[in-house]
């Protein structure tokens, strides 16, 4: 260090000189001489230090004759027996220290003043006694620190300022950071890299500078995965990594990608099938540090940004995971403003200026200002993948323990996440010689991760498949049913709206439409779509008719009117959201999209309009309730059908499909042996039917 002479060669009295020490050691002993000579406006007078504290302090006790004065002179001469018995355990890391301080300066050039600082931030954040010694002193404010750290490395307060300023090499790299705000101790206000930044400063003699920053930033592993593995967004990774390629190989500054989506939907690994692809390496910036404890987001972007500094010479892409804990809003006490618009500014300058390509990963894009986001080159969502690819991982990882139908269960289940299922296929492959029902512990593991998560669970075998009793000549409607699929089939387009009564076949029509077009059929009912979250809801909308033309699958809404309802009569805002992204998605989609619903009067208008086909599904005509009892006395082995109950079952009114479908369920714990026990159930059903004012209870006689 450059110290001046004054503080170096300090006149203690006539006849004692200080010496100067070895580089190592002058910042100690130039920040004592500080305190000694009153500079800082006297800092032990106005903090009303006496030198016997000092002595206590700093652990001078075995240097002291215990009938020597404590003065001044004292606790110098005692100070600098201590200085020179660390002189000698020093000399190693000292050396380290200057090595690894040159291979910082070559990289971003730092000059002389910021290498000196860089030198007295180690010193003061390796040797306690250093921190000690500078507690002394008192608290300091921003300025105070400037005149300080003039004193102690031997140059201009102006020279000082520069270097030490937002602005400055020595920020900007993210070595240190200068607390602003409010008087603390030395140590405190200058922050450096991370936690154990300074330790591999010291003693890291690596000739690799990664080394230095590796418990900040990792370098990852590479995985097994391909692009094929994700071809349901295989347009838009094409395009992510041909501008990746190019941008790279160009040397291209402010390089950022933003990838999104919930939980275990693979961002991180995709992260690294690209960095495969390129075949570059790819480095991570860590959550915890050397210990294992948590790393905050203002550390972790400090480690960011010092890592875009000493690998920017490397063919490297950076990845930061978990974006969400630096884009949060900070308190400030219980009245205080929300410091996120700082952090906002400061953040947007990172992404203008980084030399090393980064992609940035969060579960909620919703936690990011919209200016902020528009920063990013490509911003692409990572959605969970199509059923199609569902079925396909769940038959990579566990299809030597399901069995097919337990494949598809799974599989028809939009939640689930290739995290889920990689993880319950450890689990079952660990235990899988100790388990005679692998497929139920697989279904198990999956369906209480997915309760934990706050989706709904897999759905049982009997609500995802058309009973086999199932006619499209059982729906009352005026439609030719048949021709209409049909005419279906030519366009492979269509918007049809079924309405009617509970239990009339509407959502089991859409599943017979699919069903006849050989195509797969998304069901969705309103509990499935709405979400306790602002604008969740019309993401689970937009989401499903995605997943929809995905698979090109019909698509079909039961309980339409959840999203559907007239926007007069909204009484919040979200309301008229919901309805708005409905509309919008059923104007642009151009596949087979099938509403059901029981409240055809409290629809929007507007939806009306873009429904190509509204079709009332009413009860059964008398005919169609004999023909469908027939059938299902038939299916339980019921053989005779007296004329009586014939005649009654064609006067039961109000009778539906679905009736016959609830009777069905409830004899598997309930036989039902004669045709007059199924007729007397039946009735009991309609029974507990509300009706309009203007219909009877009961049979037409």
């Amino acid at each position: 260090m450059n110290t001046n002479q004054t503080t170096l060669n300090l006149r203690i009295n006539d006849s004692y000189y200080v010496e100067e020490h070895s580089k190592e050691l002058v910042a100690y002993w130039s920040l004592l001489s500080i305190v000694k000579l009153g500079g800082m406006r006297n800092f032990m007078d106005d903090n009303r230090i006496r030198y016997d504290d000092v002595a206590d302090f700093l652990g001078l006790g075995e240097y002291i004759n215990s009938d020597e004065k404590l003065d001044r002179i004292t606790v110098l001469k005692s100070f600098e027996k201590l200085l020179r018995k660390l002189e000698k355990s020093t000399k190693k890391s000292s050396v380290i220290l200057n090595t690894n301080i040159k291979k910082l300066s070559s990289l971003i050039g730092l000059d002389s003043v910021e290498q000196d600082i860089l030198h007295f931030v180690a010193y003061l954040n390796y040797y306690d006694i250093l921190d000690e010694a500078t507690r002394t002193i008192g608290d300091l404010t921003g300025e105070q620190i400037q005149v300080v750290l003039s004193l102690l490395v031997g140059h201009s307060r102006e020279e000082i300022k520069k270097a030490i300023s937002p602005k400055g090499r020595l920020t900007q790299a993210g070595l240190i950071s200068i607390d602003r705000d409010g008087s603390h101790s030395l140590k405190s206000k200058i922050g450096v890299a991370y936690s154990g930044f300074i330790e591999k400063m010291m003693t890291c003699d690596d000739d690799d500078i990664e080394s230095i920053i590796k418990d900040s930033v990792r370098r990852c592993e590479m995985n097994s995965l391909t692009l094929n593995d994700y071809t349901h967004i295989s347009e838009e990774l094409e395009i992510l990594v041909s501008y990746m390629r190019t941008a790279i190989e160009a040397k291209q500054k402010g390089v950022n990608i933003l990838l999104y989506g919930r939980p275990g939907t693979g961002k991180t690994e995709l992260v690294k099938t690209i960095a495969k692809e390129l075949e570059i390496e790819l480095f991570e910036v860590s959550y915890a540090d050397e210990d294992d404890d948590p790393i905050d987001g203002d550390r972790r972007l400090r480690a960011y940004r010092t890592a875009q500094t000493l690998l920017q010479k490397k063919k490297i892409i950076l990845m930061f995971d978990e974006i969400e804990d630096v884009m949060k809003d900070e308190d400030v006490g219980l009245f205080g403003p929300k410091k996120k618009q700082n952090k906002k500014g400061w953040f947007n300058r990172i992404l203008e200026n980084n030399l090393v390509p980064s992609v940035w990963i969060t579960n909620n894009a919703d936690s990011m200002d919209d200016a902020t986001i528009r920063r990013f080159d490509m911003v692409l969502e990572i959605p969970v993948p199509p059923k199609a690819k569902r079925r396909e991982i769940i038959q990579s990882n566990s299809g030597a323990f399901l069995s097919d139908m337990t494949i598809e269960k799974i599989a028809k289940n939009e939640n689930i996440s290739p995290a889920i299922i990689t993880r319950a296929a450890k689990v079952v492959q660990a235990i899988q010689d100790q388990t005679q029902e692998p497929s139920y512990a697989f279904e198990m593991i999956v369906e209480n991760t997915l309760k934990a998560q706050g989706y709904r669970g897999l759905e049982k075998e009997s609500a995802i498949e058309l009973p086999s009793s199932y006619d499209p000549s059982f729906v009352n409607t005026d439609h030719d049913l048949k021709e209409l699929v049909s005419g279906i089939s030519k366009h492979q387009s269509a918007r049809i709206c079924l309405y009617g009564a509970p239990g009339t076949g509407k959502s089991a029509f859409g599943q017979w439409i699919a069903r006849e077009l050989d195509r797969p059929y998304l069901l969705k009912k309103g509990s499935d779509l709405m979400s306790m979250w602002v604008g969740g809801t019309e993401k689970n909308i937009a989401r499903a008719f995605k997943e929809a033309t995905e698979e090109n699958a019909v698509l079909i809404f039961d309980e339409v009117d959840s999203f559907l309802q007239d926007r007069r009569s909204a009484k919040a805002s979200w309301e008229v959201t919901q309805v708005n992204e409905m509309l919008v998605q059923m104007e642009n989609y151009n596949g087979i999209f099938i509403a059901t619903t029981n409240l055809m009067d409290g629809l929007e208008q507007a939806s009306l309009r873009r429904f190509d086909l509204k079709l009332e599904f009413g009860y059964l005509k008398p005919q169609q309730a004999l023909e469908l009892f027939t059938k299902e006395a038939t299916l339980m082995g019921i053989g005779t059908i007296s004329r009586a109950v014939k005649n009654d079952i064609k006067n039961l009114i109000s009778l539906a499909p679905g009736d016959f479908a609830a009777i069905r369920r409830q004899s598997r714990f309930s036989p039902i042996k004669t045709a007059d026990d199924l007729l007397e159930r039946l009735v009991d059903e309609v029974k507990i039917k509300q009706y309009d004012d203007s219909k009877k209870m009961g049979f037409l006689r």
